[in-house]
This record gives structure tokens, sequence and C-alpha cells, in this order.
């Protein structure tokens, strides 16, 4: 990353490398775009320092839902429309009622497979989109209950992108997104990027819950045949993202590799203008940003009982999670990353630790979002 500490933004700088000197080598990556210019790129500590790239887990989710949302915009997709306009072999056992915008907005009730699914079915999006295809919701469906879907979600991106482009998902975004903006975030990479990957760490607190293998959160993971590579089944997430096998094919639920500066440069352009990285207009209209940004279901996550919402593949903020405005959308990750676009504060936002941070009241990223929207409200009192 560039080292960028804009005089009206350095609060941010400093705010990081407090966090940073409360835990023994803490690493982290914080980037902000503002009015499309680049005024802050910071990191702290040695591990993701430099040119440094890392897992970001489900922030990938949210550069999925961008490649989704160009798609509405060409108008080969319809949120609105039932999910068997594109995809008529998931349009069985009552899941024919669903529109496209409910299946991307964590409605559907397809969270996985009881007992799992081994590595050909997990790591093959065409192969476990059948098994989703032929599977009922675990929940009646129509009555607005959210549940993360926090592998299948890829999964049914990437198969709805398929069925409408004849193309993976990883390539249309190589394609439209990374390719044209020449920035450092990857669904899926080749080998020459290997030397920059930086391991994702585990979590400081080790101590394992009971999670229910036959439960919705059990189903959403895979936990109980675990994550089976080539190299053998791992059951931690950070094995998981640490797998240059993943790594290379890029899952678009949770195997996107990047830096912060990418994040933030990436939803900046989603927006509005950002001149040093090409782009003269919004890579999306503003009519296509607020419909794919609207909220479309909210309240308890049927997986782990935190209050969610989510609008069409992206995460919404919530009191819990208050990361941005109401016109807010991204996504945050399980290593306690997050990235978004806030068009009201015309912001774009990037923040990559190298480790989960465990449960807090507040999490570092929502804090320094907080942060960075109070330095622009004050900027815009002056």
């Amino acid at each position: 990353m560039h080292s960028v500490i804009s005089e009206d933004f350095a609060p941010l700088a400093e705010a990081l490398e407090a966090r940073a000197a409360e835990e023994e080598n803490y690493s982290a990556q914080l980037a902000i775009y503002h009015r499309g210019e680049l005024v802050l790129s910071h990191s702290v500590g040695e591990h993701l320092s430099g040119d440094g790239l890392t897992c970001i887990f489900s922030c990938t989710k949210g550069l999925s839902a961008l490649v989704i949302a160009l798609l509405i915009q060409d108008g080969l997709l319809d949120p609105t429309a039932p999910i068997g306009t594109y995809w008529p072999e998931f349009a069985i056992g009552g899941k024919e009622k669903l529109s496209v915008g409910e299946v991307l907005s964590h409605q559907a009730g397809v969270l996985g497979v009881p007992g799992g699914v081994p590595s050909e079915v997990l790591l093959n999006s065409a192969e476990y989109a059948k098994v989703l295809a032929s599977m009922p919701s675990i929940w009646p469906l129509g009555q607005n209950i959210v549940g993360y879907h926090a592998i299948t979600m890829g999964v049914l991106m990437e198969e709805l992108v398929r069925r409408v482009t004849g193309e993976e998902l990883k390539d249309v975004y190589e394609k439209r997104i990374r390719g044209p903006l020449g920035v450092d975030a990857y669904i899926g990479h080749g080998p020459e990027i290997e030397p920059r990957y930086r391991d994702v760490f585990p979590a400081a607190d080790q101590a394992p819950a009971f999670m229910d293998p036959f439960s919705p959160t059990g189903l959403s993971v895979n936990s109980t045949s675990g994550f089976a590579l080539e190299s053998g089944p791992v059951y931690n997430w950070h094995e998981l993202a640490n797998s240059a096998q993943v790594r290379h094919l890029g899952p678009a639920s949770m195997g996107g590799v990047a830096n912060a500066e990418a994040l933030a440069g990436i939803y900046a352009a989603s927006f509005g203008a950002v001149p040093a990285l090409g782009v003269s207009k919004g890579l999306l209209s503003a009519d296509t940003w607020a419909q794919v940004s609207t909220e479309l279901v909210y309240g308890p996550d049927r997986t782990n009982g935190l209050l969610q919402a989510f609008a069409v593949g992206f995460m919404k903020a919530t009191a819990r999670n208050d990361y941005g405005s109401i016109f807010a959308y991204g996504h945050d990750g399980a290593n306690s990353s997050l990235a978004f676009a806030d068009p009201a504060y015309q912001l774009g936002f990037g923040f990559i630790p190298s480790r989960n941070e465990g449960p807090k009241d507040i999490s570092t990223g929502v804090k320094l979002s907080q942060l960075a929207r109070q330095l622009i409200l004050a900027k815009g009192a002056k």
C-alpha cells in the first residue's frame, strides 16, 4: 500500500496506532477514499506492512455483490424477478416463491448440507449449486426469516452469474472491476501473487465454542466434515484461508485476497469518480447503487441470533454493526475485516487486521468507520 496520511484524516491513523499499542504483534491496514481521493493509507505492525496481501474472508461477498450489481445494471438480472426466471432447477419445494433479491439477502434457507459436503463439491460451486437447487429450505419461506449463508451465498451468486453470462463470477469481476481499476483485490489469482500473501493468524481467543454440526450454524460452515482440501480436512477458518488451493480458486463467499487500499478504492469507484484509478464516473449509476443497497431483510439471524440486515448481496449497517449510513453497502469478514461504500459521506473504506479480534461490543473496524464519518462531518461544518 502507499503511505498516505492527509491532515484532515490523521486522527484515523492515530487511532489505529493506539489500537496497535493495546496488543502485542498487532498488525492491520486501513485505507480511506473521500470524494474520489485517497486521503489515508496506513498500516501498523510488520505482518501487513508494505505490499502485503491477505485473505479478506466474507468481504469477498461484497466484491461479488458488485458483480451482481453490474449485471442488474446491464438488465441481465432483476432482483424482483422469481428465482426460477434464471435458475428453473432451484425453483422447487416452495423455493419457487423466492425472488432473486430474497435469495441474495440470505432468506432462502439453503445454508448447507447435513453431514457436510466433500471437497469435490465444496470447492466446485457448479456441483454444489446442483445440490442446493434440489434441497428444500430449512425454514418457512415468506416470513422474512434471515440466516447467514456463510459458504453457500457465494455458490448462489456464482450460479446466477453463470446462468446469465455463461462466465464465472471471478472472471467477470476480473474483467469489469479489478482489471480496469488495476487494484490489488483478487477473487482467485495466479502464482505471481503468492510472494505477497501474508497468512491469516488464528484468533487470539482459541477456546472453541460447541457447534452442533446439524444446527443452522453447523450447516452454514460445513462443520461435520470440515473443509476438505487436497491436503486433508481443516476445521478452522484461518487454515482454510491460508490454503493456496482456496486462494487460487477464489470462492465468491470467502476466497478473496486484497489489501485495504484496494478495497477502499473499489468501493469509492462503485458510486463516484476516482481519477487516480481512471474512473470518471461510478461503475454503478445512482439508480443502480440505490437499488442494490436497499435493505431487504432485518431481524435476528437464524444462525447466530445477532440482528442482521441485508440488501442484494450486501450487508447493511445496524445499531449493532454501525459501520455506515442508511445508504452504505459493503461487507465484513471473519478476520474482523470491513469494507464498504457510503455515498452519503462520499466514502470508500477498507480495513484488514491480521486476525479475528474476538467478541467486542464495537469492533475496531466499526470504531474507525465511526471516526471517519465524524471527521467528514466536522470538516463539512468548518
